[in-house]
């Protein structure tokens, strides 16, 4: 697994097991095509944009490059997939979190007063795990 991110996303990347590329400091294209030179299996989207067609092209093919950042993929021949943030998908998240299944990386907790600070974290793109407002 070879994941990008800025380098505050480093540390728990490698912790995890994920091979980093830092976009900030290395050119994505030339160190992944070091890395895989023959092509990725697939390619995981989940910024679109510039991000997205500089990356696509490492895909042995465009089929297999998923986004769930950027409805415009199927112009590069890879595949959007929707996220459904609805209660029954919520729900089944919380579920799977209670079982030991997901272990999601909480970096921020705010009280429900400092929401406007917690949404603009994440607003920003740079938040290292989930942000979570209190609410009680």
């Amino acid at each position: 697994m070879i994941g990008t991110g800025s380098t505050a996303k480093r540390e728990h990347a490698e912790a995890i097991g994920v091979r980093f590329i830092d976009y900030t400091a290395e050119d994505v294209v030339a160190v992944a095509r070091e890395l895989v030179p023959d092509g990725f299996d697939g390619i995981v989207d989940l910024a679109g944009g510039t991000s997205l067609r500089t990356v696509a092209p490492l895909a042995r093919e465009s089929r297999d490059v998923i986004s769930v950042g950027d409805m415009s993929v199927p112009d590069l021949g890879g595949r959007f997939v929707e996220r459904r943030l609805d209660r029954a998908n919520l729900e089944r998240a919380a579920r799977l979190a209670l079982d030991g299944v997901l272990a999601p990386v909480i970096t921020e907790v705010h009280p429900l007063s400092d929401a406007p600070a917690a949404l603009a974290t994440v607003e920003n793109g740079h938040a290292a795990g989930k942000v979570v407002i209190k609410v009680a």
